[in-house]
């Protein structure tokens, strides 16, 4: 058996054992007819530390920048080219093998916005003004949308609306706690394995129950943070950050390429961009930026 398919089948056995019993009951019915493809956004809101999630363990920058906030090159679960994953992510690791994530770097928009609030919904909207009257989707299509809620509590209710055959389009949910200005590794290492176990079943359950095709998930933060460390071993509001995209129909997949120089990472992505592929050529739906900003290769 190849180690692949030896990673699926084994964590698709093992992570049922884990899921909730009435998701367990839902996947384990037939297949639901499908009710067209779907997008789930998973926010890291605070301002997600992406150098600390998935790791420049290769580049001497990121430890010069970091004497007392980096994870050693020892703890990082290596994946291509010098980058790797914390070890609290370890669960994703059978998705990395599958080819289903892809990790962009350096995403956000011109002029970040510091403020949580508005670039959340500058990033909620797709308008840089963060109004709803602009959204990037028109207004016919299906959203749900969990707000705060609890995030396991959240996807678990995604997973029970997608297995009956749920019409919505594109859901939101989101896992708080992010703003990491202090001890951030005493806060953002246990995020992290929670964004993990929760990504890890959402496919498993997805997969058992024939909906993972349909399924596209993205994972994006208001913005990045500083490279460097302050003095109380936290990061600072950055500009562009990681987004983190799983899907099983991924055309490009793996770590996108970044050398860090200086204090922060500018944007090189617009996430639009990002949104513009999703509405043209996942969702099949229009998009006011669909002809002002160019689709991208993943997909």
């Amino acid at each position: 058996m190849k180690r692949r398919d030896f990673l699926r089948q084994s964590g698709l056995a093992s992570g049922m054992l884990l899921l909730p019993a009435f998701v367990q009951a839902a996947v384990a019915k037939a297949p639901v007819a499908a009710a067209g493809r779907r997008v789930v956004f998973i926010r890291l809101q605070g301002g997600n530390d992406g150098l600390n999630t998935v790791i420049p363990y290769g580049q001497p920058h990121y430890y010069q920048q970091r004497p007392m906030l980096a994870v050693q090159a020892e703890e990082v679960l290596p994946a291509a080219d010098g980058w790797g994953f914390h070890p609290a992510l370890k669960e994703l690791m059978p998705l990395y093998e599958r080819r289903q994530l892809l990790v962009l770097q350096q995403v956000g928009y011109p002029d970040t916005d510091p403020s949580h609030y508005h670039s959340g919904q500058i990033w909620r909207t797709g308008c840089c003004q963060g109004l709803e009257a602009n959204h990037w989707l028109p207004a016919g299509v299906p959203v749900t949308d969990y707000g705060e809620q609890d995030f396991d509590v959240s996807l678990e209710d995604v997973t029970r609306r997608i297995m009956q055959g749920d019409a919505t389009r594109v859901y939101h949910v989101a896992l708080d706690g992010f703003d990491t200005h202090q001890f951030q590794r005493v806060q953002h290492d246990g995020l992290l394995g929670v964004y993990a176990r929760g990504v890890s079943r959402f496919m498993q359950a997805l997969e058992r129950g024939g909906q993972l095709d349909d399924t596209l998930v993205v994972t994006w933060s208001e913005f990045g943070r500083s490279i460097g460390e302050n003095v109380r071993r936290g990061t600072d509001h950055g500009e562009g950050g990681q987004v983190y995209i799983f899907g099983s129909r991924l055309k490009q997949w793996g770590i996108e390429p970044c050398r860090l120089t200086g204090g922060h990472l500018p944007v090189q992505t617009d996430f639009r961009s990002l949104y513009a592929t999703i509405a043209g050529r996942w969702l099949e739906t229009g998009s006011r930026l669909n002809d002002r900003f160019p689709a991208m290769g993943w997909l």
